[in-house]
């Protein structure tokens, strides 16, 4: 269908929809699950520009009057909404069994649903049990095996994927983006994991200069806590005064990091999720066993397990450290 050609990859979604659009067979509920930034609320839009199109299949370069509204968020029948609660899913249901203003179908995007409480869920439940025949439902999310089994019975899944590297390039280019020049770009894509919507977000100079910084200090950690000598205590003391939110994002970039340098030990040429060259991974790689760099990654993992449990810093990293004596 024309009008996703808006969206970036993603061409089961766009032949599911697509074609249930085309032939005004769509379903009154979806769930469209994925990452953040990898095209949820764009396949939403797009769909409800489809759902309500008044151009006879328009597309999203030459859109109609009233998918440009709809593009633009000023249609009053598209509707999104963060509900989390049960007094947020009745102010839904207040205004659900209303005739359409402007629109054929009204449409409710309702995102970050497995966020909603049970509660929540369960009154959310009865509308999509029995819905008006001119509303249409999209739950996003991040994870759909969250959500209630009778939630999920009563609507499609949707799965948006990561893009690759070559796709967010070249929609950058087709965009007429400036891109940093060098490392930097290659540096924000890896660490975007295939979300266009980040990738976007890091372009910001600012942000892109923090996130090479923590990405530094991820490579510098990981080769420390490879090494069996005091500056990696030196370093990790250094850590104490990080937060635990801080540290947690250190140290998932680092299991990350360690994933590169396990996989480039068995195939040379494997592709990377950290690291931007081959060559450095694999030199750093050399210098360890398969077995010490899955070790570390048990300790760093186990690390940010204790941090999800409210585990104070100094003691997390003051275990690290006895792990790590112990191991070696």
């Amino acid at each position: 269908m024309e009008i996703f050609q808006g969206l970036i990859g993603n061409e089961d979604i766009k032949n599911t929809l697509g074609k249930a659009i085309a032939g005004r067979e769509f379903l009154h509920a979806y769930i469209i699950e994925g990452a953040h930034g990898t095209g949820k609320h764009t396949v939403a839009r797009l769909a409800a520009c489809g759902i309500n199109c008044q151009g006879h299949g328009c597309s999203s370069h030459s859109p109609c009057d009233m998918c440009r509204k709809i593009l633009n968020d000023n249609c009053t029948d598209v509707r999104f909404f963060d509900a989390f609660k049960v007094d947020d899913i009745r102010k839904i249901k207040e205004t659900l069994y209303e005739s359409p203003t402007e629109c054929d179908y009204k449409i409710y995007v309702l995102n970050n649903v497995e966020k909603m409480n049970v509660k929540a869920q369960n009154a959310l439940l009865i509308s999509l049990e029995e819905p008006p025949k001119n509303v249409v439902f999209f739950l996003l999310c991040t994870d759909a095996t969250i959500l209630l089994e009778t939630i999920r019975s009563r609507a499609q899944i949707l799965r948006t994927k990561p893009l690759t590297k070559e796709q967010i390039i070249a929609h950058l280019e087709k965009s007429g983006i400036p891109l940093p020049q060098g490392d930097k770009l290659e540096e924000i894509i890896l660490s975007s994991r295939g979300s266009y919507g980040y990738v976007l977000d890091m372009l910001n100079e600012s942000k892109a200069d923090a996130l090479l910084k923590d990405r530094e200090r991820a490579r510098e950690l990981t080769a420390k806590l490879l090494l069996n000598d005091a500056s990696t205590v030196t370093l990790l003391f250094s850590m104490y005064n990080q937060t635990r939110d801080r540290l947690k994002e250190l140290f998932s970039l680092c299991l990350v990091a360690l994933r590169d340098l396990a996989v480039v030990k068995r195939a040379k040429d494997a592709p990377l999720c950290f690291f931007t060259s081959h060559k450095e991974a694999g030199d750093l790689a050399s210098r360890h066993s398969v077995q010490k760099i899955l070790n570390i990654y048990a300790m760093v993992e186990g690390a940010i397990d204790a941090l999800n449990l409210n585990a104070n810093v100094p003691s997390t990293l003051a275990s690290l450290l006895i792990q790590k004596k112990k191991g070696n």
